[in-house]
């Protein structure tokens, strides 16, 4: 490799302390990921029908503030939305350790629902302005391993100090994790060149034509959400609550085990996710999101083993999760990619507020039917709505007529041309 394509090929500075940032708001999240439904039921002891609502109740929070999010981002650029979204986000994550009541948990629940809704869209918005065409997938692939990574350290960590039976242990953990928030915020600052409107650009922005009539009149991205949308609720919802429940119910695996198949999940994705990425490089777009979704229908059909071999439970689940990633880090840079292609630059805020739609629908539709079927005991079938719905899915994405591949010779980025002023 040339050193001029070598050059082209590496991420630039801000994108690198942008990245920077992502890894050390995970690592807070990660204290308390896996501890908030247990926070909530048996520290604060809130009952568990109600603690399931609150969780609802925040992705329909999140749902309901997205379209008003997507204009923000439009009109003032991802830069100050990211940055008042990372701190509204910070004192709601630092709040869930004033919970004392249902009320208080609703409350919280609200600020941090607002916040988030705010946080991917305009982070999404903002790495696309810091990186060249040619180099989102590994921008978007690099987050998500880094995510990953950051959740499964924080979540050792947390490991090692919560107690049950000491509350401010939960408290403290929540304190961090909004604190993390805040380091974020630090880090977004000192990206000055990108990512903000002046009051030319917000006037000139003002005479084009658009908003989100056009978003929902782009029969290509329409397409491409439709399948995000079906994609995330017979994947990613299913594992909080499906997978959770069918593999300490059905197949009978203890719940200190479920631990080892999550470790492996994250271990992977931040091992070989750049890896990975370099492999996609060269396959088109439509070919990768359909490949993703066969690894997922695959990995459920490695569970449905542990649900009739017992006794090949444990290393069922965790090969599932080891499946499950391997669509994952298919899924992940892509999506993200193809979404901010299609998207003009005046409506990008709007593109990517949608696109992180397909999460929070599928995240309300996802707990609730599995929820629903496996409480029936009907987990064959719910176990065969998710391989076949996947499969066919997998077909339609095949099927997507998509943007060609942006090519190595990028146009500058704002990055870039803010630098030769």
């Amino acid at each position: 490799m040339s050193v001029k394509q070598e050059q082209l090929d590496r991420l630039p500075p801000d994108v690198r302390r942008m990245l920077l940032g992502v890894t050390l708001s995970a690592l807070g999240n990660g204290l308390v990921l896996p501890f908030a439904f247990v926070y909530f039921h048996s520290v604060r002891h809130i009952p568990t029908s109600i603690a399931g609502l609150v969780f609802s109740y925040g992705a329909i929070v999140s749902l309901v503030a997205a379209p008003v999010v997507g204009s923000l981002i439009d009109k003032w650029g991802p830069r100050p939305i990211l940055l008042l979204s990372l701190c509204i986000t910070g004192i709601g994550y630092a709040s869930f350790s004033l919970i004392r009541s249902i009320a208080d948990a609703f409350l919280v629940m609200t600020i941090c629902a607002v916040g988030n809704s705010a946080v991917w869209p305009s982070q999404g918005a903002l790495s696309t302005e810091l990186t060249p065409d040619h180099l989102r997938e590994r921008i978007y692939g690099a987050q998500f391993a880094l995510l990953n990574l950051g959740l499964g350290l924080g979540g050792l960590a947390s490991s090692l100090v919560v107690s049950i039976d000491k509350p401010h242990t939960f408290e403290m953990l929540y304190i961090g994790d909004g604190i993390s928030f805040f380091v974020y915020v630090l880090v977004v600052l000192t990206l000055r060149n990108v990512g903000h409107r002046s009051k030319e650009q917000r006037e000139h922005n003002a005479t084009l034509e658009g908003g989100w009539g056009d978003v929902i009149r782009d029969r290509v991205f329409v397409k491409v959400w439709i399948v995000a949308l079906f994609a995330i609720f017979l994947s990613y919802s299913q594992l909080e609550v499906g997978f959770t429940s069918f593999a300490t119910t059905v197949a009978d695996v203890k719940p200190a085990r479920l631990a080892w198949a999550y470790a492996v999940n994250t271990a992977v994705i931040a091992i070989f996710q750049l890896w990975v990425i370099k492999k996609l490089e060269k396959m088109p777009r439509a070919k990768g999101l359909a490949i993703a979704m066969f690894f997922w229908a695959a990995a459920w059909a490695v569970l449905a083993i542990a649900g009739v071999m017992k006794d090949f439970a444990v290393p069922a689940i965790i090969v599932c999760q080891f499946v499950f990633a391997l669509g994952e880090m298919i899924w992940s840079p892509i999506m993200p990619a193809v979404v901010n292609q299609i998207a003009p630059d005046h409506l990008r805020g709007r593109y990517n507020s949608a696109s992180t739609n397909t999460w929070q629908i599928g995240m309300i539709m996802g707990p609730a039917s599995a929820g629903v079927l496996l409480g029936a005991g009907l987990w064959g079938l719910w176990l065969g709505i998710l391989f076949c719905g996947l499969l066919i899915l997998a077909f339609f994405a095949w099927r997507l007529k998509l943007p060609e591949r942006p090519g190595r010779n990028p146009a500058p980025t704002a990055v870039d041309a803010a630098d030769t002023n």
